[in-house]
């Protein structure tokens, strides 16, 4: 197949799944072009991956706060950018793909680039928007009454925008069964779904020593992740036998990317990774944790319910401090790699599984009548 991919994210877990799909797609034989805003310079270059990479320039001052440059950014973000889609949508026409892959853009999660292809297109959603879905991360009051306002107002533009672009597609797909029914209910469309994977080569077990340690990755400062639950887990441990936390960010604090080996080795260096985030939509880390053969402990909540299985190496939990304290405590006896966890990712999740799934989707959607 000849495959246009669209997508502008910044670096993580969705610009990761981009990376690998345009990897492998390209490895199976296809011609894969990608088309981005993006210029960021990160280990994640999928032009170096792809068969042709095209970029168009877009200005913004990326929302750094000054009233004054959020105003003038989401100005432009309305009225300018879906002007600068519709050009990239009228090159990719041009030349006649078979269909196009539409990743998320960073400024309105669906693209503005869906309403204006005419070529057969997809939208793969890992998430609607979730400042305008989720009650937990609505506006508040305590911003002051001008603030307060202008949220609201740019909020429901935003809403607007995202259902619009995503019931312009021809066809939808979600990374998961639960984003497909968040989708459903935001959308009103009925995705297909088509699972993300896990790079086994990458994240694997290593020939290292496990510390009496725990990892989290995620964000102190974001209420969503559940760092505090970690904190009040651990300190229901007695102080003898306590292991250490070891907590890393995608961005470090020198501002430099955590490249892939010192994720790996952090994985390694764990008896266990703590992922007890309270909403999760499809979460990378247990699975990369398993793949290293390191045992998670994850809450029950959706997105973990679809990969944390009972034969998996891993363990759901409650939001009960006490229970994930129990389970840590007993765990930390052992500090042995998991070989349940690594042959469950290797017989589940392999990407190499994975992206047959989506190419065998891809063709289907390509001539579906």
């Amino acid at each position: 197949m000849k495959i246009a991919v669209f997508y502008n994210l910044n670096f993580g877990g969705a610009k990761r799944a981009v990376y690998e799909q345009v990897k492998r797609l390209k490895n199976l034989g296809h011609l894969i072009d990608v088309y981005t805003t993006d210029f960021q310079i990160d280990t994640l270059d999928i032009s170096k991956v792809a068969s042709n990479s095209y970029r168009y320039k877009y200005s913004s001052f990326d929302q750094k706060i000054p009233f004054l440059s959020r105003l003038v950014n989401d100005i432009k973000v309305f009225r300018f950018l879906n002007t600068l889609h519709a050009e990239i949508a009228h090159d990719i026409d041009s030349r006649k793909y078979d269909i196009v892959l539409v990743h998320p853009d960073k400024y309105t999660q669906s693209p503005y680039i869906l309403r204006h292809l005419r070529t057969r297109n997809v939208y793969y959603c890992q998430e609607p928007l979730r400042i305008v879905f989720e009650y937990v991360l609505r506006a508040k009051m305590n911003v002051g009454l001008l603030k307060y306002i202008y949220e609201l107002i740019t909020r429901y533009i935003r809403k607007k925008i995202d259902i619009e672009n995503v019931r312009s597609a021809t066809f939808t797909i979600a990374s998961c069964y639960h984003i497909r029914e968040r989708m459903i209910e935001a959308y009103g469309v009925y995705p297909y779904v088509s699972y993300l994977g896990i790079d086994i080569e990458t994240f694997r077990p290593l020939k290292i020593k496990k510390k009496n340690q725990v990892f989290f990755v995620g964000n102190k400062d974001v209420w969503n992740d559940g760092y505090e639950l970690v904190q009040k887990s651990l300190e229901l441990i007695p102080s003898k036998i306590r292991p250490k936390l070891k907590v890393v960010s995608w961005v470090k604090e020198n501002n430099e990317r955590l490249t892939e080996n010192e994720l790996v080795k952090q994985y390694n260096e764990s008896f266990a990774t703590l992922c007890l985030s309270r909403f999760e939509t499809f979460g990378l880390v247990p699975l990369e944790s398993l793949s290293c053969g390191t045992t998670v402990i994850a809450t029950r909540v959706s997105g973990h319910r679809e990969t944390i299985a009972e034969d998996s190496g891993g363990y759901l939990v409650e939001f009960d401090q006490n229970e994930i304290a129990k389970l840590i405590e007993r765990l930390s006896k052992y500090k042995k790699s998991s070989i349940k966890a690594r042959a469950y990712i290797k017989k589940y999740w392999d990407w190499d599984k994975k992206i047959i799934d989506l190419e065998k989707l891809l063709l289907f959607l390509s001539k579906y009548k």
